[in-house]
C-alpha cells in the first residue's frame, strides 16, 4: 500500500492511495494517511482509483479521518473508486457518511 500527496493548497488536501486497504495495507499507511489528511485539518479529496480492495479496517481508517475532519469543520470526499471498492463502500453505507465523486470537479463541489 502506498500514499501520494497530490497537492495541497490553503483549503484542500489531495491524496491518492494505491494498493489494497486490507490489514497489511492499513498498517503500512495509516499513520501517514492520518498525518496527511488531518494535520492541519483541511477538507480532503482521497483518490481511490488506485485501490483494488478495501476491507472493513480500511473503511474504518477512512471513517476515522473523515469524522476527525468533520469535528473541525472540514469534509472528506472519496474520488473515483474502482467498481469493487465502490460496491464495498456502498454495501457498508459508508457513502452516506463520506460522499463519493467520479470526477475531481464534482468532488470539489461536494466539499463546498
Amino acid at each position: 500500500m502506498r500514499l501520494k500527496a497530490i497537492r495541497a493548497d490553503d483549503s484542500i488536501h489531495r491524496v491518492a492511495l494505491f494498493g489494497r486497504l486490507d490489514v497489511q495495507g492499513v498498517n503500512d499507511i495509516q499513520y501517514e494517511f492520518l498525518q496527511e489528511t488531518t494535520v492541519p485539518p483541511k477538507s480532503t479529496i482521497v483518490d481511490l482509483s488506485g485501490v483494488s480492495y478495501v476491507a472493513s479496517l480500511g473503511m474504518g481508517m477512512l471513517l476515522g479521518a473523515a469524522k476527525h475532519l468533520e469535528r473541525r469543520g472540514a469534509k472528506m470526499v472519496l474520488l473515483n473508486p474502482t467498481p469493487l471498492v465502490r460496491k464495498a463502500l456502498e454495501t457498508s453505507c459508508l457513502h452516506h457518511v463520506i460522499p463519493i465523486a467520479d470526477e475531481e470537479t464534482a468532488g470539489l463541489e461536494l466539499l463546498r
